[in-house]
C-alpha cells in the first residue's frame, strides 16, 4: 500500500462510520429573531446580511471565523442553508479585520455541489444510532461526480461501511469525501481541478441506492457540507 494511501486510511479509521438513510423534517429558522441569540456579547459582535451566492463557508472566511461557530450562535440546524436577506450574527467580529468580501462563483475557494440530486439524509441524522458525517444526495441514471474544489486525491478504493472512496486533499486543512460511486475516473495523487470528473455514479451495495455520500472535513473533523456548498 503506498504512502498516500496509508496515510488516508489511517486518518479516516477513527471518523468513518455507516450513514443514516432516512429524511427528517426540514427545519426552518425565522431570520427575525436573531438580534437575540447573541445578545449576551453583543459588543464583540456584528450582524452580517446574506447576499445571493454566499455560503457560510464564504462569509466565515470574510469574517476570520469558523462556519460551525457561526452556525452555532444562530441556532441553523444540520438541515437547513442560509438565504439571502437573512440576517446572521459573527460572533467575535469586532475583534477581528474582516477581510474583502468574496463575490458569488468567484472561484476554487468556495465548494461546488459534486452532483445534483435531492438530499436523502442530512448532516448527524440518526438512523439505528448512527450519526451521519456528511450528506447523502440521490441521483438518477449515469451521473458525473465532480470535485467541489481543486485538490490531490489521496485514497481511490473500497472502506468497509462506506463502498468505492474516493478523498481529495485540499491543502489547507479541509477535504472532501465522496462514496458509493459506480466507477473511478482517477488514480491516487493525481491533482484534480474544481469540477474534473472524479467518478460515475450507480448503485453500490454498500450505500444508499443511487446516492453518492459526500463529506467534507476540517483537520479530519466532519463539517457540515451545507455550510460550504452554495
Amino acid at each position: 500500500m503506498s504512502y498516500l494511501k496509508l496515510l488516508a486510511v489511517v486518518w479516516l479509521v477513527a471518523g468513518l462510520s455507516a450513514c443514516a438513510t432516512t429524511t427528517p423534517p426540514h427545519e426552518h429558522r425565522d431570520s427575525a429573531s436573531v438580534s437575540t441569540v447573541y445578545s449576551s456579547t453583543a459588543s464583540s459582535a456584528t450582524t452580517h446580511t446574506v447576499t445571493r451566492g454566499e455560503t457560510l463557508w464564504r462569509i466565515a472566511r470574510n469574517y476570520q471565523t469558523d462556519p460551525e461557530e457561526i452556525a452555532r450562535v444562530n441556532k441553523i440546524p444540520d438541515s437547513t442553508t442560509i438565504s439571502v436577506g437573512q440576517k446572521l450574527v459573527i460572533p467575535g467580529s469586532s475583534r477581528r479585520r474582516a477581510t474583502t468580501n468574496f463575490t458569488a462563483g468567484q472561484g476554487t475557494e468556495d465548494f461546488i455541489w459534486p452532483v445534483k440530486g435531492r438530499i436523502a439524509a442530512y448532516f448527524h441524522q440518526q438512523t439505528s444510532g448512527v450519526s451521519n458525517k456528511g450528506i447523502d444526495i440521490t441521483t438518477q441514471d449515469i451521473q458525473d461526480v465532480m470535485a467541489a474544489r481543486d485538490g490531490r486525491v489521496i485514497f481511490v478504493g473500497r472502506l468497509a461501511g462506506y463502498g468505492e472512496t474516493i478523498i481529495l486533499d485540499h491543502k489547507d486543512g479541509l477535504s472532501t469525501i465522496y462514496c458509493g460511486y459506480a466507477s473511478s475516473c482517477v488514480k491516487l495523487g493525481d491533482d484534480v481541478r474544481q469540477g474534473t470528473t472524479l467518478a460515475k455514479t450507480g448503485s453500490s451495495p454498500a450505500r444508499l441506492k443511487d446516492a453518492l455520500h459526500f463529506e467534507v472535513r476540517k483537520k479530519h473533523k466532519p463539517q457540515n457540507p451545507l455550510y460550504y456548498l452554495d
